[in-house]
């Protein structure tokens, strides 16, 4: 019943679609990343990674059949060939999808009892204190490491806050055991993200729902209804924020055009954004400020005009590189600043400029407009060989995940630590640079953690140790 509603679906998409061969073709692939990367008791890490890459993807496409508007209609930096774009963005995700199926293919599933013997074993009461304590501490410390020399260092050490998060989650969806405490902790941390430059509520999304989905085995009505649910609720969520931000950040900033907060006091920040965001939905202002977000979240979220200027400008105007950006890149990563003080910055706006004949503005503005892995290696090596580093990249996604759930301290902590996986593993928008950069630093330091420091952690939240 369910594959007879997903044909038909398809088939009326594509059928009412001004781009039917690309609807087709985007609606093919999200079945097949979910036909082989819904895991069942796994957390759903490298399928929701690889719907975000496809949303990057397609989210324009989708766009234009609600509005009825060609994807070639849908640019905002002029003519370019956007269809062009897009086909080589799914067949990037399916390059990509590949090298991170080939390393991941044969890991073997965990009993689901066994899964809950082990789990019953750790004190939640621990769990949820060791949560609060390490969120207090990189919520407060986080933005003061940014600028140091080292201080991705540590910086992705407090992504280990993801990985007890997702410990959380899964020990609660199994074990009926302080949930409420769990949704109201959660719920304040998604509510207090606003406080800050970047409101940083998507992650909790993101490994809230990889934790939810852990234990499913295959996707049901209920499931895909509850989905959509939630995620109306996190859209709904992002509309407005794309809207309203752009004075609220001016707020945080005292009107400089900058990324550094001025304003620290959470409750007074939250309070503003509230009337702004108020003022921005009030009932007579509501359809054209959601309309309005709704088109700012969508051409935000899309990266398929960047990659089709980028086309456009490479080879006409600007010769392809021949591998220059990738090895800047990995010159950038293997020479840490804090041994090479002098080591020039990679600005991402700069460089998006450059290949894309469009100026955007950059930090000094208070944003960053980065090209994107894609688009770097179509502007590196061209149209057929710029799939060969994307096959690469995914193996190497592939290989981290296969490395911590098979070498974990133990078979939980294993799954636990691909939490922080979701801040670079959906590539399509992430520069090389921080794509690599991001990857070796957590390959780094969370081989470090769990193996020296994991077996303190788990001794302290074992119930038996209480």
């Amino acid at each position: 019943m369910k594959g007879i509603l997903i044909v038909v679906g398809i088939v009326i998409g594509t059928l009412t679609s001004p781009d039917p061969v690309l609807f087709l073709f985007a609606a093919v692939m999200a079945v097949v990343i979910v036909r082989f990367f819904w895991r069942e008791n796994e957390p759903q890490v490298l399928l929701i990674s690889l719907l975000l890459y496809w949303s990057v993807v397609s989210i324009l496409l989708l766009y234009g059949w609600v509005g009825q508007q060609p994807l070639n209609d849908l640019t905002r930096y002029g003519k370019v060939n956007m269809e062009r774009a897009m086909l080589s963005g799914l067949f990037a995700l399916g390059v990509y999808g590949l090298g991170i199926h080939l390393f991941t293919t044969r890991i073997q599933s965990i009993d689901r009892s066994k899964l809950t013997s082990i789990l019953f074993g750790y004190d939640m009461k621990r769990l949820l204190f060791t949560y609060v304590i390490f969120s207090v501490i990189t919520g407060y410390f986080q933005n003061k490491f940014i600028f140091l020399s080292g201080g991705q260092l540590i910086i992705t050490l407090f992504s280990f806050k993801w990985v007890l998060l997702m410990f959380l989650v899964i020990r609660a969806r199994l074990v009926n055991e302080y949930r409420w405490i769990l949704a109201l902790i959660i719920s304040a941390e998604i509510l207090l993200s606003f406080a800050g430059y970047w409101a940083a509520f998507k992650d909790y999304v993101l490994v809230l729902l990889a934790g939810l989905l852990f234990f499913i085995p295959r996707i049901s009505i209920r499931t895909a209804g509850l989905s959509i649910i939630m995620g109306a609720v996190v859209f709904s969520i992002a509309v407005v924020w794309s809207y309203s931000k752009t004075e609220y950040r001016a707020y945080l900033t005292e009107g400089e055009r900058t990324q550094v907060v001025v304003r620290e006091d959470q409750s007074e920040n939250l309070e503003r954004f509230w009337q702004i965001a108020s003022r921005d939905f009030s009932s007579d202002q509501f359809a054209v400020s959601f309309s309005k977000g709704v088109e700012n979240l969508f051409f935000r979220v899309s990266y398929i005009e960047f990659l089709a200027l980028a086309q456009h400008q490479v080879p006409v105007f600007l010769p392809h590189e021949n591998g220059r950006l990738f090895m800047q890149a990995l010159e950038h990563v293997f020479k840490p600043r804090i041994l090479f003080p002098d080591k020039k910055p990679i600005y991402d706006s700069e460089l998006t400029s450059k290949y894309t004949g469009v100026r955007f503005a950059g930090a000094e503005q208070g944003t960053s407009f980065s090209l994107g892995t894609v688009a770097e290696s179509y502007v590196d090596f061209g149209s057929i060989y710029m799939f060969v580093p994307l096959l690469l990249f995914g193996c190497w996604i592939g290989w981290l995940y296969r490395n911590f759930i098979v070498k974990g301290y133990s078979i939980v902590w294993g799954m636990c630590l691909t939490a922080p996986l979701f801040q670079f593993s959906w590539s399509f928008p992430v520069p090389t640079s921080k794509l690599l950069g991001w990857s070796i630093m957590y390959f780094i330091v969370y081989t470090l953690v769990n193996r020296y420091g994991l077996r303190y952690i788990d001794n302290w939240l074992q119930k038996s140790k209480s």
